[in-house]
């Protein structure tokens, strides 16, 4: 051989060498979804595990997320997505784990006219977590939260969400095939995820830990309890712009209940306790659920405040809603009003516009003030 062409080989065959090392193949389990607990006897969340326990819909968010993750691949040349099927052999270390967690059902309604015509219109606000876990470490590599909204009209205040399943599984799928899902930032943090499952460590973990609203916002709210637990998931929501958001800690138990139960779908069993990795035995192995420390942990504060001009037959009201997410020396102030015009034949006015005020508060992150 030419002595001259040798250092030209060589650095052929340490280029290959790399990309070899680089380039994997990571599958990814069906889609588990985590069961909706009904401490509160709230029958929506009856339905919803009814609602989501179809299996067209189990289908079409596989291929959801297999879509949304190999976008987000696409940036690593050498990682590639693929579905586990029963006959893949089961290599922990390239078994990804998707679970699409159930956090919260919040409705409310607005009852309208007298009591012979009346009607209730409201909405319906699904909060969940998109988790991605490892199988070999159960480490959390992935999180990413959503928040369905649906409307409703009916002429009963006890409806149901049965006619809504349509809409409500159309809203969860739409989140992972519509590419405007992932923004550029968003993109690279979970391609980079994928490369290096050690990399949600490396990076910027926030979690939203406390929400306190003000004295006079607590009077004015008719559920304080429902109301914080929808401004905590919007929350999490805006800052999943900029960071990866760590669902509640109170979260956690019932995430490790669906994550085990997702591998066990798989045909694979777990011995809780200990971090041995794989026994002796084929398909189980002892582990312990590992979820990254917030590197950030932001409070949320909320003050209300509303106004109202008569108009006659009609009051114009005004609600502003003021947010301060303060945490890891940040300061972030959103405020935004809702004008509405009520009707004074109104028998009752529900939270709908307070909540209104909330969401637009926080669904534009960018015009906050820093």
């Amino acid at each position: 051989m030419n002595l001259k062409l040798y250092p030209f080989f060589v650095l052929i065959l340490i280029l290959m060498s790399v990309h070899c090392a680089e380039a994997k193949d990571l599958y990814i389990m069906p889609s588990a979804i985590g069961k909706v607990r009904n401490k509160d006897n709230d029958r929506h969340k009856a339905e919803l595990n009814t609602i989501l326990k179809d299996k067209e819909f189990k289908k079409a968010l596989r291929k959801g997320v297999l879509g949304f993750l190999e976008r987000a691949a696409a940036k690593n040349a050498g990682v590639n997505i693929k579905q586990a099927g029963f006959d893949t052999k089961f290599n922990a270390e390239a078994i990804l784990i998707p679970l699409l967690f159930v956090d919260n059902v919040i409705s409310f309604v607005d009852e309208y006219g007298s009591s012979d015509e009346s009607l209730y219109k409201g909405r319906v606000y699904i909060g969940m977590n998109f988790l991605l876990f490892q199988a070999q470490s159960e480490s959390l590599v992935y999180s990413a939260p959503l928040l369905i909204s649906v409307p409703y009209l009916n002429k009963t205040k006890k409806f149901s969400l049965e006619p809504l399943a349509g809409q409500i599984r159309h809203a969860i799928v739409n989140f992972f095939t519509d590419k405007k899902t992932l923004k550029p930032n968003a993109q690279e943090s979970l391609g980079n995820c994928l490369a290096d499952m050690d990399y949600l460590f490396a990076t910027k973990t926030c979690s939203v830990n406390d929400i306190k609203i003000s004295k006079g916002t607590a009077k004015r709210i008719e559920n304080s309890k429902k109301y914080k637990e929808l401004a905590q998931m919007l929350a999490a929501q805006a800052l999943s712009e900029e960071h990866l958001v760590l669902p509640p800690k109170t979260r956690f138990p019932a995430i490790r209940r669906g994550l085990h139960a997702s591998v066990a779908m798989f045909g694979v069993s777990f011995q809780q306790g200990s971090e041995k990795g794989f026994s002796e035995r084929d398909n189980v192995y002892s582990t312990k659920m590992r979820m990254p420390e917030p590197e950030i942990e932001y409070t949320l504060s909320i003050k209300t405040g509303v106004k109202d001009v008569d108009l006659g037959p009609f009051l114009e009201r005004n609600y502003t809603t003021a947010c301060y997410l303060e945490g890891g020396g940040n300061n972030i102030k959103c405020i935004k009003a809702v004008e509405v015009q009520i009707s004074k034949r109104h028998t009752k006015v529900s939270d709908v516009h307070l909540y209104n005020s909330l969401i637009n508060a926080l669904s534009d992150f960018n015009s906050c003030n820093r």
